[in-house]
């Protein structure tokens, strides 16, 4: 035997929506690393600072390709200008960072100023790594190459 219970419950549907509390700002370290990558900074600066990368690692593979087993790269005359023109630059990532977000920090209100520095800096660093990443490369490459191939 089984007993059912013949009552309906009935629920009552409101139409005013009971008011959302007010979002207050994110301060969490997530929360600034998405500011820190959308933070409306423009990429052409850091564009142009990884070109200037890329370039100092082709004009290395120009002035370096004469390298031979018995005068490696490093012997080269050029070298040192080059190797002095990379520290240049890995100097040049971090002003350049410090430029891009003094420039963006004057130009906004106040209030619209968070995450500019953090995202001045991710660029920066960005363009470095990548940058000297490359060139570094590019040394080694041409260092083992005119050693004979030897990996």
């Amino acid at each position: 035997m089984s007993v059912t219970d013949d009552t309906q419950e009935t629920s009552v549907v409101s139409h005013d929506p009971a008011p959302l509390p007010s979002p207050e700002p994110d301060t969490s370290a997530d929360a600034g690393l998405v500011e820190a990558v959308s933070g409306g900074l423009t990429w052409i600066p850091f564009a142009i600072y990884l070109g200037t990368w890329l370039a100092l690692a082709g004009v290395s593979g120009y002035l370096l390709s004469a390298a031979t087993p018995e005068v490696p790269p490093r012997w080269l005359p050029a070298y040192p200008a080059l190797v002095l023109a990379g520290l240049a630059l890995a100097v040049i990532g971090p002003v350049l960072s410090l430029s891009v977000w003094l420039h963006a920090r004057r130009r906004r209100e106040p209030g619209q100023r968070r995450g500019l520095l953090a995202s001045a800096l991710t660029r920066g660093a960005l363009a470095a790594f990548f940058g000297a990443t490359i060139w570094v490369v590019t040394l080694y490459i041409l260092e083992v190459v005119s050693s004979g191939g030897a990996w």
